[in-house]
């Protein structure tokens, strides 16, 4: 009975269960997001092995970049060599960052229903969501990898130009705010763009305006994704002997689990904004999915059948 419990809350979800009532149901965010998390974690080291398919030549490209950037530290070699190298690693990175974009929709896609506590199966689910929303999912990715290399560019001229005027340090902040709020606001490009029918400018508009209304929670969450590589900077600049071996291990578990662990972060955090300041003003459409309601009485819960 153990057993068919397990199997049936990594296949459906806690929701899927026939025996399932609205008392066992989390109360809150943070509840959720652990029951979520304990029932699925193994199920995230597939999900992130899937999406690490699209980010190979993105890995091997940075790769042989950064070990041409080592020899040439190591050889003596003049600095000024180093922006050339930086700019042709980003702009060869533009199509590389770009073929994600599907991929990132259809793993979105899973996460997000996992996040819900709904069930999803990986491969076949996945390639429903890549098929649909290949072609907006396309042009946010476009748009992430065009935008490393133009912000580059833009920050090395303007950058330049501070020594020969202060006034410069005026479009230098913009080049970062832009950065930083593109940054934020992706969080909630791919769930929204995979949740509702709307056109990618529109997706655009409301991830950000959604992000500039809640900044301090979009910060917040930005921060918790990279506790791991800040916490192994802490542990190489505490330790020195660690240097060599810690990037080596934080990369390693990005590749297997981290990647997507980050995105159920995101995702969880995506539903909550969606569902309050979306769904709300939707007639028919979910809100607080996977949460247990305000009034309820201990009887069977039945979910919705809702693609919101």
């Amino acid at each position: 009975m153990a057993l068919k419990n397990l199997m049936n809350n990594y296949f459906y979800g806690k929701q899927g269960q026939g025996d399932y009532t609205v008392a066992n149901m989390p109360q809150n965010r943070r509840q959720l997001f652990g029951e979520v998390f304990r029932v699925r974690w193994s199920g995230l080291i597939g999900v992130n092995l899937l999406y690490m398919v699209a980010w190979i030549p993105a890995i091997v490209w940075t790769f042989v970049n950064f070990i041409t950037l080592l020899s040439l530290a190591q050889e003596g070699a003049d600095a000024a060599r180093a922006p050339g190298l930086i700019n042709t690693w980003l702009l060869i990175m533009v199509p590389c960052i770009a073929i994600t974009g599907p991929f990132d929709a259809g793993v979105t896609y899973v996460l997000r229903n996992w996040a819900r506590d709904e069930h999803s199966f990986v491969l076949s689910d996945f390639k429903d969501a890549l098929k649909a929303n290949w072609k907006q999912a396309l042009g946010v990715s476009v748009i992430g990898g065009l935008l490393p290399f133009l912000l580059y560019v833009c920050w090395t001229f303007y950058n330049s130009m501070l020594a020969s005027s202060m006034m410069f340090i005026v479009p230098v902040a913009l080049v970062l705010l832009v950065g930083v709020l593109w940054n934020l606001a992706s969080m909630l490009m791919m769930p929204m763009l995979i949740t509702y029918d709307l056109k990618l400018k529109d997706v655009l508009r409301n991830s950000f305006l959604l992000t500039v209304a809640k900044l301090p929670w979009a910060v917040l969450i930005r921060l918790l994704t990279l506790a791991l590589p800040l916490l192994g900077l802490a542990v190489s600049m505490l330790v020195p002997q660690t240097q060599n071996y810690v990037p080596v291990a934080v990369g390693a578990v990005y590749l297997v689990f981290m990647v997507a662990f980050n995105k159920l972060i995101t995702v969880s955090y995506a539903n909550w904004l969606c569902e309050t300041y979306l769904n709300a003003r939707i007639e028919g459409a979910r809100t607080n999915i996977g949460l247990r309601p305000e009034n309820w009485d201990d009887t069977e819960y039945i979910p919705e059948d809702d693609e919101n």
